[in-house]
């Protein structure tokens, strides 16, 4: 007999790593435009409210020259900003970055936008050159210094380059060859070539230095994303031998998961006529079996918030509680069994199992939790007069001819208990002096 298991292909997970690295990067490009979109929008309220202060002999031949001019370049930019900042957030939600040439080209558009601006105002100046030394210039330095959030040395250095580069272009563009009224000395020399030459240089400079910050943070990223991969794969294979709570939890410790009590719920599940059923299949086709039974226990505990602490080939044995707190250890456990009850009936309709039946067994009380062993080889245990119980609990199925005993402890604990329940009365356990009470539910 050839046991029916369908196993599916889960596609291939992209690197641990480079999946947070796009996202990390996605949020700090997500913070460069909030902040840019909320720096122009204050500008824009700082202008309107100094505007009267700004009627200079420079200005007062254009009407209303700043918030004809200068404004609405502030407004669109806060705009833009803010509409790149809903793309972003719109590539973190699918986990895909920006291509690389898209960003260049808006780090372009940005550093542009600011030289086109001042060749706008300086055409509206006595003196044209002065937009070069007025704080409107300062707009390229807010550009390199949060162009550090990109996390790419070149995008910076770029930043820093163009904008070195525009300025000492729009200087020779606006420049004109001779001054048409005396000058002062310090006016001589605040309109030479070297002046606005080295500020193109220092800006050009400025983004080397934003590029050489954003390369440390890059590497402080990099680190910490690094460090969180190799606790998720300890967590990933370690959790296979035991389970992803019991793994947080030791790792947690730095392994050294000292021993404490803890109220806990087991539960003990047994595969009934497993051995029959093994000595007539091959390994290969037992081990089939196997997985797929346990697949569909594991998953259901798990979102009980339980904890496969043994696997006994023929069943296994679970824990609620430990090391995960609950606040009814007893009601999760019985919630966790009857859907296990359900899952394994509803695979063998489906014809994804052969016909199975099980027993299950749970009890409650106080247990010790943590490791046992040495320093060289240690071992996840819970142990106690609880887990025996447990075992001979679910024993008891079979000279009852019932799926699913529990202690009276256990049923007490119940919000709702079944309907359905039987009292079995006192019982007489194996191993146990006193007789205990047992319910039947179903």
């Amino acid at each position: 007999m050839t046991f029916p298991f369908r196993s599916m292909q889960k596609p291939p997970m992209e690197s641990y790593f480079q999946e947070h690295f796009s996202d990390e990067s996605l949020r700090r490009e997500v913070q460069r435009a909030t902040v840019l979109s909320a720096l122009f929008l204050f500008a824009t309220a700082a202008l309107a409210l100094l505007h009267p202060l700004l009627q200079s002999d420079n200005l007062k031949y254009l009407p209303k020259p700043v918030l004809l001019t200068i404004m609405p370049y502030f407004i669109g930019m806060s705009v833009y900003e803010w509409g790149i900042r809903r793309l972003l957030k719109q590539q973190l939600a699918r986990h895909q970055d920006l291509p690389t040439l898209f960003k260049f080209g808006n780090a372009t558009f940005e550093i542009t936008s600011i030289s086109f601006i001042l060749l706008i105002v300086s055409r509206h100046m006595f003196d044209s050159l002065l937009v070069l030394n007025s704080p409107l210039a300062y707009i390229y330095i807010f550009f390199i210094i949060l162009s550090t959030l990109r996390l790419n040395f070149w995008l910076s250095a770029y930043t820093g380059f163009i904008a070195g580069l525009e300025f000492i272009v729009l200087y020779f563009f606006i420049s004109k060859p001779e001054f048409t009224k005396p000058y002062l000395e310090i006016d001589l020399f605040l309109h030479l070539p070297f002046m606005f030459i080295t500020k193109g240089l220092l800006l050009m400079l400025t983004g080397v230095a934003a590029g050489y910050v954003s390369t440390q943070i890059r590497i402080s990223i990099t680190d910490t994303i690094r460090a969180t991969e190799t606790e998720q794969q300890a967590v990933t294979l370690f959790g296979q031998q035991v389970s992803p709570e019991i793994a947080r939890a030791v790792l947690a410790q730095k392994g050294n998961y000292k021993s404490h009590h803890m109220r806990v719920a087991v539960m003990f599940l047994d595969i009934r006529d497993f051995t029959k059923y093994a000595s007539h299949h091959t390994a290969d086709e037992v081990m089939d079996y196997q997985n797929t039974f346990f697949s569909i226990i594991i998953r259901i505990v798990e979102q009980h918030r339980g904890v496969v602490n043994q696997f006994l080939g023929d069943g296994c044995m679970i824990t609620f509680g430990a090391p995960v707190e609950v606040s009814n250890p007893a009601e999760v456990a019985v919630e966790a069994g009857f859907t296990i009850l359900h899952a394994v009936q509803q695979a063998v309709d489906s014809e994804l199992m052969i016909p199975t039946s099980i027993g299950i067994g749970i009890h409650i009380g106080d247990a010790v939790v943590g490791n046992i062993g040495t320093e060289t080889r240690q071992q996840y245990s819970v142990t106690g007069n609880v887990v025996i119980l447990a075992a001979r609990i679910e024993q008891l199925n079979k000279p009852f001819h019932t799926q699913f005993l529990v202690s009276k402890e256990v049923f007490d604990s119940l919000t709702t208990p079944p309907e359905t329940a039987i009292a079995l009365g006192k019982t007489v356990v194996k191993g146990v002096d006193e007789q205990i009470d047992l319910y039947q539910l179903s």
